[in-house]
């Protein structure tokens, strides 16, 4: 059926759903306000300038091939897309009711693609169809989901919208480009497939299966928001960037698990985090930048032929260790902080590859005693198989009562005495680590002063080795010893020692 000029009004029960498609052409309009509840027309199609007047009824097009609409439909009423076809409204449309998608694609290149309503009887639905966006444009409309749905953004467009609340349906973003939701809503299931998503105090909760967020590819934003899942809360399976900020998250399952041939980067900005990471996949890559305001305290696992790199970026960095944790390359601008266990637990940071000290810190627990044997160093310690470069300070959270680590005759330095604290495998500056103060004590009146000292090449005791299969080149370790009048650090302790007159460091 085309209309060519003039006005099709249809009425009553009339309708025209046997016709194999609808056209109009320039200045020509197809009126269903009269009909009793409204009608179903099959590939609309109509040229700029056309017009379809709904009343307050509803217009059902069935999409059997792919049609394009740059006329207005205008009135109060709806708009219900059905057929396995694409229907794209490249028109500006003045319609005040819903939109809802059953079937195929609804192509869209701006907000009044789908009418001139306002956010509260406007919104779009989704209900088994899909929704393809080919402009940029800002949106006050909330989408519901119905059923599993697809929104695609052509490459370098961008589309916000209000809120989305998918119930128990799934909802999936696919296309280059970016797609953002500004004020929340809800979400049980989230899966983005490529560009760009951000989602702005967004409340997701699942208690299914599988992840709450599914990532193939492409840039994930959350902002705000709660964010928590029985299981798995975000699931990589392809390149990607996932960025934090503030973000309320609680997960029974891993926070991040990566799967195999996979490189990510995971950005925390305002966040605090205790999600657990899992990089089990094969050749997989995960990069993880510590923002302003930012505490990451997860537990994180690795396979051997993974690889986690860490970058700790200022000083409101930090870095919760609470068992041990396996690396590959760590950048230190911020703060590594090993929680305090008790006295026989203790954690190491083992880091694979290089260490850089962006004059960070670390805080470690130890055990003031003699030390000496591998079993009798009880502290925690950062173990290190690559290089060094860069300075950090060593903060040691003290327990113990302290005790005299000089065990070689003749007073002598030994590098087998006192307690390792960091160990280095390739190279590393006489100064690289260096403690927050002179020495360490147990207390004001301890004899006992504990200071940091350097052994590297052949100086190093090798059964002293906390690194496994590679040697130790570099070991920074703690042993008593004392300035002696004329100012000399002399190895043991003072045995002139004053308790008045001793201060602790």
């Amino acid at each position: 059926t085309t209309v060519s000029a003039g006005k099709l009004s249809l009425s009553g029960e009339s309708n025209i759903e046997k016709s194999g498609n609808v056209r109009l052409n320039r200045d020509a309009a197809l009126d269903i306000s009269a009909t009793t509840n409204g009608a179903m027309v099959n590939n609309l199609t109509g040229d700029e300038g056309s017009h379809v007047v709904l009343g307050d009824r509803l217009l059902t097009v069935n999409s059997l091939a792919d049609s394009v609409f740059s006329g207005e439909i205008s009135g109060n009423g709806s708009l219900i897309k059905k057929g396995q076809g694409d229907m794209t409204l490249d028109g500006i449309n003045s319609y005040q009711g819903i939109t809802r998608i059953d079937q195929g694609n609804l192509r869209i290149n701006s907000d009044q693609s789908l009418g001139g309503g306002n956010k509260n009887n406007s919104d779009l639905i989704m209900n088994g169809g899909g929704l393809k966006i080919f402009g940029s444009f800002a949106s006050d409309r909330d989408v519901y989901f119905n059923a599993d749905g697809e929104i695609s953004v052509d490459k370098d467009m961008s589309s916000s919208w209000n809120k989305i609340h998918t119930g128990d349906y799934k909802f999936t973003k696919s296309g280059e480009g970016e797609l953002i939701v500004r004020n929340g809503g809800d979400a049980s299931e989230i899966s983005l497939m490529n560009g760009a998503l951000t989602l702005i105090n967004l409340n997701m909760n699942s208690e299914k299966q599988d992840a709450l967020l599914n990532v193939n590819n492409g840039v994930l934003n959350i902002i705000g928001g709660d964010v928590s899942a029985k299981n798995d809360l975000i699931h990589i399976t392809g390149d990607s960037t996932i960025n934090l900020e503030n973000v309320s998250i609680k997960s029974s399952g891993n926070g991040m698990r990566l799967s195999d041939n996979v490189q990510s980067t995971l950005s925390l900005r305002n966040q605090y985090t205790d999600m657990p990471i899992l990089v089990e996949g094969k050749n997989s890559i995960l990069n993880i930048n510590a923002g302003d305001n930012t505490t990451l305290a997860s537990n994180m696992h690795k396979s051997d032929e993974s690889t986690i790199n860490l970058n700790l970026m200022n000083n409101s960095s930090n870095w919760v260790i609470s068992q041990r944790t396996d690396v590959d390359n760590v950048r230190n601008s911020g703060n590594i902080i090993f929680s305090p266990l008790n006295k026989s637990e203790f954690n190491n940071l083992n880091i694979k590859g290089d260490y850089n000290g962006g004059n960070g810190t670390i805080t470690l627990n130890t055990v003031l005693n003699k030390g000496g044997d591998k079993d009798q160093q009880l502290s925690d310690k950062v173990l290190i198989k690559g290089n060094v470069t860069g300075e950090t300070v060593l903060k040691v959270v003290p327990q113990g009562n302290g005790d005299n680590t000089a065990s070689a005759p003749g007073n002598i330095f030994s590098s087998r005495d006192g307690i390792s604290l960091v160990q280095v495998g390739g190279d590393a500056a006489d100064n690289a680590f260096k403690l927050d103060r002179e020495y360490i004590s147990t207390g004001t009146k301890s004899p006992y002063q504990y200071r940091l000292f350097t052994y590297r090449g052949g100086q190093v005791d090798q059964q002293s080795n906390f690194l496994g299969d590679k040697p130790v080149n570099v070991d920074f370790r703690l042993q008593t010893a004392y300035l002696d009048s004329s100012g000399n650090v002399v190895p043991g302790v003072d045995p002139d020692y004053n308790n008045s007159n001793n201060e602790n460091g």
